[in-house]
């Protein structure tokens, strides 16, 4: 059975390993910045450099809540998986561009329980390193004031 699962991944294409990540995300119950045995189930989609950056960052912002209690951490709000703070409520990959050996999916979100519902689209940067396709950032696409803008591997660095 692991042999097929393993094969199954190899022949997973970038928006699959996309569609992968935000279910696993989900079923983990991940709403913020990844505990640990949280980022190990979202681990195998990731470059180990953005799974570093991610541990990093739970690390600092640990460290802050526990030295200054009262203080609003670094990274305190916020799904970084997604632009939007409050995170999605629907998503679908809507397209695939190939640039060398990267892969950028286009993934559509949408937030119901915001009135109106709110639409935006962030672009997943994958590679493959081996034999999978992994993901190397996250470039949000939010256009609004209170959004993640730029790119996830760039909000990691944040002290």
């Amino acid at each position: 059975m692991l042999l097929a699962a393993c094969a199954k991944a190899e022949d997973s294409t970038p928006a699959d390993v996309a569609m992968q990540f935000y279910v696993t995300l989900e079923i983990s119950g991940v709403r913020d910045l990844p505990e640990p045995r949280a980022l190990m189930a979202i681990e195998p989609y990731l470059v180990p450099a953005l799974a570093t950056q991610l541990s990093a960052a739970y690390a600092r912002r640990d460290s802050a809540t526990k030295t200054a209690p009262t203080e609003k951490p670094p990274l305190a709000d916020g799904n970084p998986f997604s632009s939007l703070f409050e995170g999605h409520s629907t998503y679908s990959a809507k397209s695939t561009t190939m640039r060398g050996d990267t892969a950028l999916v286009l993934v559509a979100f949408t937030n119901t329980d915001q009135k109106p519902a709110v639409m935006w689209s962030d672009t997943l940067v994958l590679v493959k390193p081996q034999t999978t396709w992994r993901i190397a950032d996250i470039r949000y696409g939010s256009t609004w004031e209170f959004g993640y803008q730029g790119a996830l591997s760039q909000l990691l660095k944040t002290p």
